[in-house]
């Protein structure tokens, strides 16, 4: 059967259902997330609702999931940026999360806190990156942004591993 091209047609119910259902059910997940990376083996980095705060000069993004009348932060990504922010700039910011600091800290910091879960620490950052599209400063206000870590090599258990991922984070 040489020369013969062979081409799946998708009847024209088949293509209306696919046109008009799937949107209907790709949208209905659109608020829930899930971070990826290395860690996600280690970890379960699902979340539901990611926060924007810029506060003391500290930028951070929070995935969280309900908990009770609370929430468990699944990561928080933070960085000190008071620095790098001019007086009335509103807005957009990449930030090396691993830069070391004339304090010798870094500018960057990966956290969790889950109910139930023991106290989590993670290595230095070998890598990171943190970028916002606009600084997070109305309370109601999207901040759009993405970013990625890659931890510093060791003994660690997180140590080489990696989480990255995009967002929509709210002011609270």
């Amino acid at each position: 059967m040489e020369g013969v091209q062979v081409s799946p047609r998708a009847s024209p119910l088949l293509r209306l259902l696919a046109a008009t259902v799937l949107p209907v059910l790709c949208a209905c997940g659109a608020k829930d997330g899930q971070l990826e990376g290395s860690v996600s083996t280690l970890l379960d980095l699902k979340y539901q609702r990611a926060e924007a705060l810029l506060a003391e000069g500290e930028l951070s993004i929070n995935f969280l999931v309900p908990q009770g009348a609370g929430a468990n932060t699944v990561l928080k990504v933070s960085a000190q940026v008071g620095d790098m922010i001019p007086e009335g700039y509103t807005g957009g910011l990449t930030i090396n999360l691993a830069e070391v600091l004339p304090n010798g800290a870094q500018r960057g910091a990966i956290g969790r806190t889950v109910l139930d879960e023991p106290e989590r620490t993670f290595p230095p950052l070998q890598v990171g990156e943190l970028i916002v599209q606009r600084l997070p400063l109305q309370q109601g206000q999207k901040v759009d942004g993405e970013f990625h870590v890659t931890f510093a090599n060791g003994t660690h258990i997180y140590s080489g591993r990696t989480i990255f991922g995009s967002f929509e984070a709210t002011v609270p």
